[in-house]
């Protein structure tokens, strides 16, 4: 019957007295008979594809699918039933829970009539539902002794023996205990899955063509209407109108199916794994909950972070009828199919408005238009004023350099063997203003490093969650005064620089220091810290930049995968690596991390480093820098402990040869 569950290789049911299940990591199962006859030690589940190293891997007997067969043969097939009390070979009538014994209407009658059984709890097949078995598990070491202790240092069920003999140094408490845990923990994970289910089932319901369908009508209509005034000459381009609109909705309709289908399969696998849970509930002991765990723990961490965000904008359309009074002269160009995000209001015709309504809107944009421009003017006066500064230092330089050079040159006329000296006092003024000539034979833009003057935008700091202290520190604190001031990151917690990146042709170098103590130990996924750059409208998407589609950015983290805090590399909205034990997860821990960022615009490369380890971290190879990219600075977890981000720039940076070399080698 199809109610029984069935090998996720062989295709076979399991039946009672058949081949038992045993459970893959993917919470599928496996017959006995696909274990032990599996090619090169090698199993691949046909219902998710995953593949299973048997020599790796350890696999256990599926105790819960073992009860759900049990159960279900009662149910759909108790003619199969026969009686193990005599092993007579009648037909079973009930279930003993006390002796886990068939019993037939003779024995039924026996163990009713004995004084040692005939308190015992027999149920009729009729009347069967799941149940846990209390009769306890006995070591395959101890025959006779109960598991009913839980050593935590081993991670195994043992009996008193065990305790006695190989664990007696070990921290050991009682299987009720231990199973309790593993329950809370496993009732967390259902509810953690119920809610991505949850958010499946809204998006899928969202990818639905309704809307498209809809929209697509209401157009049809719009369009047809508009053209009923103009037919004899808009005829040809009606129908080209029609043909593009309906290639849209095609399109849209095949995109919008393809994501749907994702998020279904998504969906079925997260169904999957509910499932089970709730069979965990039903049927599993004790003792096959806590063994359990490590299963439905990383199936659960794996599906949450790999499932695809659930957010997503159906996309919709309006047809443009603007300078619907001059269409006569441009009726070859009349008429466009549009997305949804350009402004409904922009490609309606002013004739169909009132000369009040034409008049307000005029003032509405001109308004706008004017504001506008006073924020333009105000930003270029302020980049003005730092040109001017910038400028100034830059010829003092350069009279600085000259008179040396000059000095230099005079005294080259007495002695030739100065001119080395020359060039030493040259690269050392470069590097007072953050040059650093990466090789020193190779002469070219393409070797020359400039630790660039980088700010942190005060004006925009995210004072809900983070401020600037006296010391020019970015804190992960709100601040106790809110200046007035638009223009703050609302979501972001951090800031950004005061400017997007130069187009400079070489590469582009700053550091960060950082120091980070922990008041109690992380747990989750907490951010602690990030450095990195995006495009200027995606600077306050979200709290952090990671899953952005044009970002780069290096995370320090608390990892689920490896247990530690790690630093986690992203780039483009995709994960790229996680190294771990940056610092140690404990509360007390101190630490101060201190990273470099190298930006190169002509190799399209963005490199982080770890100053104190000496080695690179990450290298990002194909960066899209067709448009500005700013720098993003952000601090995390105030209520677990504090992030202070100070930044280095130009000459405050300690440019060591061992330093460009790491460099050259990673934009090599």
């Amino acid at each position: 019957m199809d109610t029984f569950p069935k090998c996720s290789l062989c295709q076979q049911q399991f039946t009672l007295k058949g081949p038992a299940p045993y459970l893959l990591p993917c919470l599928h199962a496996v017959c006995e008979t696909c274990v032990t006859s599996a090619a090169g030690g090698v199993i691949s589940c046909s219902t998710c594809q995953r593949g299973v190293n048997l020599t790796d891997t350890r696999l256990q007997k599926d105790a819960v699918r073992q009860e759900e067969i049990f159960h279900l043969t009662v149910k759909h097939r108790p003619t199969e039933l026969l009686c193990t009390n005599e092993d007579d070979g009648n037909q079973a009538v009930c279930w003993c829970q006390d002796c886990e014994e068939f019993l037939c209407e003779y024995c039924q009658n026996m163990h009713s009539s004995f004084k040692l059984t005939k308190n015992h709890v027999l149920q009729n097949f009729g009347d069967m539902g799941p149940t846990v078995s209390n009769i306890p598990s006995y070591c395959s070491i101890h025959k006779h002794h109960p598991l009913y202790l839980f050593d935590k240092s081993c991670k195994k069920l043992i009996c008193a023996r065990c305790r006695i003999e190989d664990h007696a140094d070990h921290e050991v408490v009682d299987l009720d205990v231990v199973a309790d845990i593993v329950t809370k923990q496993l009732d967390h994970h259902k509810n953690e899955l119920s809610k991505l289910q949850a958010r499946q089932q809204s998006h899928m319901q969202s990818l639905g063509s309704k809307f498209t369908d809809k929209t697509h009508t209401i157009l049809k209509k719009s369009i047809g209407h508009t053209f009923q005034s103009l037919r004899s000459q808009l005829d040809q381009r009606e129908k080209e109108l029609l043909i593009d609109l309906e290639s849209q909705t095609k399109e849209t309709k095949a995109t919008l199916h393809a994501q749907l289908t994702t998020c279904e399969e998504e969906w079925k696998t997260c169904t999957g794994a509910l499932d089970y849970i709730a069979k965990v509930f039903l049927y599993a002991s004790k003792s096959d909950i806590v063994e359990l765990e490590s299963y439905v723990g990383d199936l659960t961490r794996t599906y949450l972070e790999t499932a695809a965000p659930q957010t997503h904008v159906v996309p919709t359309a309006v047809f443009n009828t603007n300078s619907l009074s001059t269409l006569k002269s441009t009726i070859s160009v009349f008429g466009a199919i549009l997305p949804r995000e350009v402004d409904e209001e922009s490609v309606k015709d002013k004739d169909t408005q009132t000369e009040d309504d034409f008049m307000a809107d005029l003032e509405m944009k001109h308004k706008m238009d004017l504001t506008e421009l006073k924020t333009k003017i105000a930003s270029d006066e302020k980049h003005i004023e730092t040109l001017k500064t910038l400028t100034d230092k830059l010829n003092v330089e350069i009279r600085s350099l000259k008179s040396r050079i000059e000095e230099k040159e005079t005294t080259e006329k007495s002695a030739s063997n100065t001119i080395g000296d020359v060039y030493i006092d040259v690269t050392g003024v470069a590097r007072e203003c953050g040059v650093h000539l990466l090789k020193s034979e190779v002469v070219d833009r393409s070797m020359v490093l400039k630790c660039i003057h980088l700010k942190y935008d005060k004006d925009r700091v995210n004072l809900d969650y983070v401020h600037i202290n006296t010391e020019g520190d970015l804190v992960n604190r709100k601040s106790d005064t809110r200046p007035a001031g638009k223009g703050r990151l609302k979501k972001y917690h951090g800031t950004c620089s005061t400017a997007p990146l130069p187009r400079a042709g070489c590469p582009q170098y700053w550091e960060t220091v950082n120091r980070v103590s922990l008041e109690e130990p992380l747990t989750g996924s907490n951010l602690i810290l990030e450095v990195g750059v995006c495009r200027e409208e995606q600077r306050d998407v979200s709290h952090h930049i990671g899953r952005q589609p044009s970002s780069c950015c290096m995370q320090v983290v608390r990892c689920p995968t490896h247990g530690g805090i790690c630093r986690r590399t992203w780039k483009e909205g995709k994960y790229v690596l996680c190294l771990p034990d940056t610092l140690p997860n404990t509360a007390g821990a101190s630490h101060t991390l201190h990273y470099g960022v190298v930006y190169d615009d002509a190799r399209k490369k963005i490199v982080f480093i770890d100053v104190k380890e000496n080695k690179v971290i990450s290298k990002l190879d194909n960066v899209d820098s067709s448009q500005p990219l700013w720098p993003m600075f952000g601090v995390y977890m105030p209520s677990l402990g504090n992030v202070s981000m100070t930044l280095a720039v130009g000459s405050d940076i300690n440019m060591t040869e061992e330093k460009k070399a790491m460099i050259v080698g990673a934009l090599s």
